[in-house]
């Protein structure tokens, strides 16, 4: 299996944030660590993804910001059409935290009663008062759970689409962020306009959103660290954060999927990085389907924050709560992971099922089938069913599988289209981390004596010994099985 220096190796030291992606990637056969090494040697000495920024490093400063600048201004004028075709709200007039929602009106005058399902809906209105009433004191549990504070400063590593979101919308409730970019013309830019113009271009920041390239600065003090930097390149990025990073804080792992070399993941990765305990500094997944462009644009969302420690997993809960974001907690964090790392995989092909043209009726027997494996898998490493049923499950898996905003599920639509792999890749401004994943599903699935069809296939299609054609058909032919299954 390659080293964790080799892993290490492949990773940009440039930048936390997720564009900075270099290839590993190509051959999985009958011995998957073998194919795991193949794969990081054949696609390293690939170019990395393309950058704006980089394009233009060279250029003096002033020119080298009006190419942002325009990249930022080409970015919004597609959000403004955007909008205006699909007749999209700012920010839509919601609060997901207060009760209550209004109650069927009663019949005037005791003239005819309610019809049955007002009535029911009543019922489920009582039931939610009483709830936050005993949980909270309040039915307005927004203010007493996830009210931002000024004195509580947040650290956020990785400057790609989803730690930017992530900064921005913890921001918006009025905590201190520093969001760590290495970049020096991206951390400027930022700081100057108040836009990211790598990422999410088409959205203004919060002024106290501050980009730094100092990770001691932006760990003093701070009362959590929320890790958004790829999985690949996460351990690398934390053992050089580890002598800054303050006791008794939570950790908040936003990345999904799983470390090449170790089968390991983050939060195991985050734990030996750091060298800390859980005691010292709980670690905190949060998953769900959750794109970071509908984060920032203010669109209804919930997600799952999974921990061993309830007190940390709740005071993510209150840091993540907002107006348009619900968080629910659970301590299964195996399962909460596990499915956040394959659903990557699964993603990659449904898109194949649409870059080849099979339809959706094709598309759904495969997603149905790619999520009974996940749960198999889950379960055999000893995650709960009933997680897979919830947000970081089937919520994340359909939002993947079917969002048109998925990276993993491009790079599958671009395989079907008959792409190579090389050149998607090395085409891409995000990490599509389901790549790598499904290198290590054929470990992961002959470790626990689980067989994985669908997961299994896209390895195969990723290493180029099955056409994504060949491959999807293979699946549909195997014996049916009962749905109890």
């Amino acid at each position: 299996a390659p080293s964790r220096a080799g892993v290490a190796s492949c990773c940009s030291s440039r930048s936390f944030s997720s564009g900075d992606f270099f290839k590993t990637g190509s051959s999985v056969k009958a011995n998957a660590r073998q194919g795991t090494l193949a794969l990081s040697r054949s696609l390293s000495a690939g170019r990395p993804s393309a950058s704006r920024v980089s394009r233009h490093a060279a250029l003096p400063a002033s020119i080298a910001e009006l190419v942002l600048m325009a990249g930022v201004w080409r970015a919004r004028v597609r959000r403004y059409w955007t909008k205006r075709t699909k007749e999209m709200t700012d920010f839509p007039d919601l609060d997901l935290n207060v009760l209550p929602p209004a109650l069927p009106a009663r019949p005037a005058n005791g003239a005819g009663r309610l019809s049955l399902s007002n009535r029911v809906w009543r019922k489920i209105v009582y039931w939610a008062r009483a709830h936050d009433r005993a949980e909270h004191g309040t039915i307005n549990r927004l203010s007493r759970t996830c009210a931002g504070r000024a004195d509580e400063k947040i650290a956020v590593l990785g400057g790609g689409a989803f730690g930017t979101a992530m900064a921005a919308h913890i921001a918006r409730k009025g905590n201190p962020v520093y969001l760590v970019v290495r970049n020096k013309q991206v951390r400027d830019f930022i700081n100057k306009r108040h836009i990211n113009p790598r990422y999410l271009p088409e959205f203004d920041l919060p002024t106290n959103l501050v980009a730094t390239g100092d990770i001691a600065k932006a760990l003093e003090g701070c009362s959590a660290l929320i890790h958004a930097v790829p999985v690949q390149v996460s351990r690398k990025v934390l053992e050089e954060a580890r002598p800054y990073l303050p006791k008794g804080i939570p950790v908040v792992a936003l990345s999904k999927g799983l470390e090449l070399g170790t089968l390991k993941t983050m939060m195991d990765v985050v734990a030996e990085a750091l060298e800390r305990t859980s005691e010292e500094n709980p670690v905190v997944a949060v998953s769900g389907p959750s794109f970071a462009k509908e984060i920032m644009d203010r669109r209804p969302t919930s997600v799952v924050a999974a921990a061993t420690d309830d007190a940390a997993s709740a005071l993510v809960q209150r840091l993540v709560t907002s107006h348009y974001m619900r968080v629910n907690i659970t301590n299964d964090v195996i399962g909460v992971e596990v499915a956040g790392a394959l659903k990557n995989v699964l993603a990659i092909a449904a898109g194949i099922c649409e870059g080849l043209g099979l339809g959706l009726n094709a598309m759904s027997a495969l997603v149905t089938q790619g999520n009974a494996e996940i749960r198999w898998l889950a379960t055999a490493m000893g995650g709960r069913p009933e997680t897979l049923a919830g947000l970081a499950g089937m919520g994340d898996i359909l939002l993947t599988c079917f969002g048109s905003l998925s990276r993993n599920r491009s790079v599958g639509v671009r395989l079907g289209r008959g792409e190579r792999l090389e050149d998607i890749l090395s085409s891409s401004d995000g990490v599509a981390e389901g790549v790598f994943t499904s290198q290590l599903v054929v470990e992961l699935a002959d470790k626990h004596k689980v067989l994985l069809p669908v997961l299994t296939s896209v390895a195969r299609i990723l290493s180029n010994e099955v056409s994504p054609r060949r491959a999807v058909f293979e699946v549909m032919s195997l014996p049916a099985f009962p749905e109890s299954a």
